[in-house]
């Protein structure tokens, strides 16, 4: 990507600044991430027009399209709406986002919707932060009711990522390969066959789902799919 997407916003276009890549989740109105929800990251680009958006974004559902566009609201304030389908629509229902870009704090903040956010479902934030940290950032809510308590346990989640990843430590690799393992097999039977899974089950699902990054989530939801396709399930 380039790397002027990454300069201060004061030196380029404020709406240039929005496009790019951005990862980020959808949270319930209350601003908790929501357990079945992996991350997700979105991709914005230049669309044909003047304040057309297009793109791409992908997480555990799959792969998406992005179409939206543009404008100015209060304020002088940026505000990107945008709907995120799939070519797989009996199994992914488009989502629409409606967002306001903060330069300050390099986030995109908004709702989301199921049907042209005449109602909205919930809270949504993307940020720039790299996946391997964002998945220890609080929520919403935990920001809200303690901000210095969280961004506290933030910092020290995302050294000790750090150590563990770059020293290619064995306890990093297990967690993966556990996550990877729980993922597939839980969500298999979560959402297409066998057993029904117990409250610890779902908590374990839900446990793991936190801790993809959006990439991994993708690749997961892959062979979840190719699984669920390629089995034979007796009616």
């Amino acid at each position: 990507m380039s790397s002027s997407f990454h300069l201060h916003a004061s030196h380029i276009p404020i709406f240039c600044y929005s496009l790019g890549h951005w990862h980020g989740y959808v949270y319930d109105d209350e601003g908790v991430r929501l357990a079945d929800e992996s991350m997700m990251t979105i991709v914005l680009e230049p669309g044909d027009g003047g304040q057309v958006i297009r793109g791409n974004a992908w997480s555990s559902k799959g792969r998406f399209t992005i179409s939206g566009s543009w404008s100015k609201g209060e304020s002088d304030i940026t505000e990107v709406t945008f709907k995120i389908s799939s070519f797989d629509t009996a199994y992914f229902h488009p989502i629409y986002l409606n967002s306001r870009l903060d330069s300050q704090r390099d986030t995109l903040t908004g709702v989301w919707g199921t049907s042209e956010l005449e109602t909205s479902m919930g809270l949504t934030e993307f940020r720039r932060i790299p996946p391997h940290h964002l998945v220890a950032y609080p929520d919403v809510k935990s920001l809200r009711d303690n901000k210095p308590r969280e961004f506290w346990k933030f910092a020290i989640a995302a050294v000790q990522n750090n150590i563990r990843r770059e020293h290619w430590s064995w306890s990093y690799f297990s967690q993966r390969r556990l996550d990877r393992v729980t993922r597939i097999s839980l969500t298999i039977r979560y959402n297409h066959f066998g057993t029904p899974l117990n409250e610890e089950e779902i908590d374990q699902l839900g446990a793991a789902t936190r801790r993809l990054t959006s990439t991994d989530a993708c690749f997961y939801g892959s062979m979840v799919d190719h699984i669920r396709v390629n089995t034979w399930v007796h009616t």
